[in-house]
């Protein structure tokens, strides 16, 4: 009687080792999933970052023309006007491999104070992007700033 106990049971040990091969792989499929999703958005906010800091270093290359250091009271507004990308290359310093500056706008305003005189108010907004085709990003900084006088 034990024999045909036995035969009726064969087999069994190979569909365990099948289910579980199976939920092996599916955990080893999900693993790698996860593993990749979090480097593309480790990528992804490191090129953020660095487009953020070549943007503030577009604006702060256009604030060093408004302000001069020979005149720290006065502006020059013939240096606020929207830079074309060969301005842009050929007045921003070589950036991080992989991140341009992709504009740089300036407008201005005068303000008048009564009993003083009027103060000239800019605002410079520029955009930067970093990465390649498959992953890029761009970010875009404003700032303002105003004549002292």
């Amino acid at each position: 009687m034990s024999y045909s106990s036995y035969n009726k049971q064969r087999g069994s040990g190979l569909m365990i080792v099948l289910f579980v091969i199976v939920v092996m792989g599916l955990m080893a499929m999900v693993m790698t999933k996860i593993g990749t999703s979090s480097q593309t958005m480790t990528t992804k906010e490191v090129l953020g970052t660095r487009a953020w800091f070549t943007a503030h270093s577009a604006n702060e290359v256009v604030l060093t023309k408004l302000f001069p250091l020979g005149t720290p009271l006065a502006s020059d507004p013939i240096a606020c006007k929207n830079y074309s990308a060969e301005d842009i290359a050929n007045t921003m310093p070589s950036f991080q491999t992989g991140c341009k500056v992709d504009q740089i706008q300036c407008s201005m305003k005068q303000i008048k104070i009564p009993g003083k005189p009027s103060v000239t108010e800019y605002r410079l907004e520029s955009t930067a992007t970093c990465g390649s085709n498959d992953v890029a990003m761009t970010r875009t900084q404003e700032v303002w700033a105003k004549d002292i006088q």
